[in-house]
């Protein structure tokens, strides 16, 4: 028998989150993916970046982050993935958030640190954001999806 959750979704399967779809991005683009409601219902989240070319400068770069909301307005950082380089090609990251343990008195006022993921951060609202950095007169171009699965 399904147990249902207030949003209607059976809370005995999982559940994937697409917060950025796969495609090339350059820094015209950067931004923040649409705000998905997820609720509380949720125990835990896997997210998935996966940059699938990036072909340009070795000073360009990528950063990927997710961030966490308690009421859809204001945004605080949960994670920060490992940032991708223009000359890095295909690479991929995951990281986790769960219900247990504490994290004590982080600041909220600032990211995260590249590859630092604040894991038990939990909210009803959740988005990605990305930042293309280009130094040079190049056009950067990196090509990513970001997907979250809920358990």
């Amino acid at each position: 028998m399904p147990n249902i959750g207030s949003r209607g979704t059976d809370l005995q399967k999982g559940e994937q989150i697409t917060l950025f779809a796969s495609a090339a991005r350059g820094v015209a683009d950067s931004g923040n993916s649409a705000t998905h409601y997820v609720g509380g219902e949720r125990i835990g989240y896997i997210f998935y970046l996966d940059v699938t070319a990036a072909a340009t400068d070795n000073t360009d770069t990528l950063d990927v982050f997710i961030d966490w909301s308690l009421n859809g307005t204001r945004w605080f950082n949960g994670a920060h993935f490992t940032q991708a380089l223009g000359n890095g090609g295909a690479v991929s990251f995951y990281t986790s958030f769960v219900v247990q343990g504490v994290d004590n008195d982080v600041a909220l006022t600032a990211n995260a640190a590249a590859g630092d993921t604040r894991g038990t951060m939990l909210a009803p609202y959740v988005r990605g954001r990305f930042a293309v950095v280009d130094p040079g007169a190049g056009a950067a171009s990196f090509t990513f999806s970001l997907i979250g699965y809920a358990i």
